[in-house]
């Protein structure tokens, strides 16, 4: 187990130690329990976020997803990106991972790569620790800004909102392409 160790006192009561994953770690992203029931979904129509019905029961990572992202991820950690887990004992619930290239028409942006709370631990609080986990290290690193490309589910947008974020108008084109149903939003970091 390395890196510095932080612990987190949940909204539920829960104790989550927060600290620095290790590259033979990332592949444990895999076992956070990614299951939910979607009802509603965010489209950017016309400069606006649009709320639309749309349901969906996800059971948990897209088919091929580890095998497609994983490496990506890997190749993340091994340019200096910062990976942050939350551990409920030995198991891995949460995690966060901020990308070390900058992009952005002012290149003063890092990616919020990656933010997921395994589903028993959501609405605790875990994933504003990780958040803010993310807001600091970008800090530290001189960014200005974060570039989030959210999954367009209306609880993971809102999530972001309520943080502060909004609808990016510098989509990055790379990232676009990537995720063109995603929801590109930007967080500006206090200084």
């Amino acid at each position: 187990m390395g890196g510095l160790e932080t612990s987190c006192e949940s909204r539920r009561g829960l104790e989550a130690k927060i600290r620095q994953l290790e590259r033979q770690e990332i592949c444990d992203v895999w076992s956070i329990d990614r299951a939910e029931v979607i009802d509603n979904v965010y489209y950017h129509e016309g400069g606006e976020l649009v709320l639309k019905p749309e349901h969906c029961d996800v059971q948990g990572w897209p088919p091929g997803e580890p095998e497609r992202y994983g490496p990506i991820l890997l190749d993340c950690f091994d340019r200096a990106g910062t990976f942050h887990g939350a551990f409920e004992g030995e198991t891995l619930i949460g995690a966060s991972v901020l990308e070390s290239c900058f992009i952005g028409r002012e290149s003063d942006q890092l990616q919020l790569k990656f933010l997921h709370v395994s589903r028993r631990h959501r609405q605790a609080g875990l994933g504003c620790t990780l958040f803010g986990k993310a807001v600091a290290r970008a800090r530290e690193l001189g960014a200005r800004r974060l570039y989030i490309s959210s999954t367009p589910s209306e609880n993971t947008v809102r999530f972001y909102l309520r943080r502060g974020c909004r609808v990016t108008d510098g989509v990055d084109a790379t990232l676009f392409e990537l995720e063109p149903k995603d929801i590109h939003l930007e967080f500006d970091i206090p200084v």
